[in-house]
């Protein structure tokens, strides 16, 4: 059964306001076409699902409609529409350090060099106010293994020197320095692939949130 119909399922009927049953009919159509649609093309719809939730001012709906079409995006190797959504995660759920995380992995992806920095700092603070700095210090040497960009490179350093580790902050400092991290070099598409199945990793691994709406 359908999360949509898991919602409205029990609830429809002439005691709810129009504007309520309005909103069912539009999600559910949106998640009929999605059904047995493309990749690509559900992911859009259950986008689209989460928009009409979201200007109805129902968070938590649109919450999961985003999960899923980031989810999808990410399957269909598409780093850039993927980042969209997960920034309307951020914007629902600010407090969402997985959906940070991801979203880094995504900035490095699609090389928005100055997004990934600040998308880097945004992570490790909500990793810092919700207890997951472990997990974070990992997570952020891995993606300065395969960044180039000096800016991000010593950004990382700085994170990894505050949360006591030194000694990883100093071989960042030398990848900034020598150009890049050990596994910066090859093929972009090659590493876009590389960033794309770490963000997949992000949303499934060990990190998750502690707050979900």
């Amino acid at each position: 059964m359908s999360f949509l119909r898991r919602w409205f399922g029990a609830k429809d009927g002439p005691s709810r306001g129009r504007a309520d049953h309005t909103l069912a009919q539009r999600v559910r159509e949106l998640e009929r076409q999605a059904e047995d649609a493309p990749l690509g093309t559900r992911a859009t719809l259950l986008n689209r699902a989460g928009d009409v939730c979201m200007r109805a001012g129902d968070h938590p709906r649109a919450l999961e409609y985003f999960r899923q079409a980031i989810d999808l995006l990410l399957e269909d190797e598409q780093p850039e529409p993927a980042r969209g959504v997960a920034k309307k995660i951020i914007r629902v759920h600010p407090e969402t350090v997985r959906t940070h995380c991801t979203l880094t992995w995504l900035d490095l992806a699609t090389r928005q060099d100055a997004g990934a920095v600040k998308s880097l700092r945004d992570y490790v603070n909500a990793a810092e106010r919700h207890g997951q700095m472990d997990q974070a210090g990992q997570e952020i040497l891995e993606m300065a293994r395969i960044a180039s960009h000096r800016g991000f490179l010593e950004e990382v350093a700085q994170h990894l020197k505050a949360m006591g580790l030194p000694g990883e902050s100093d071989e960042v400092m030398e990848w900034a320095s020598a150009g890049g991290g050990p596994e910066a070099g090859g093929d972009p598409q090659e590493l876009s692939r590389r960033c794309m199945s770490s963000a997949i990793a992000s949303k499934s691994g060990p990190q998750r949130d502690r707050t979900r709406s």
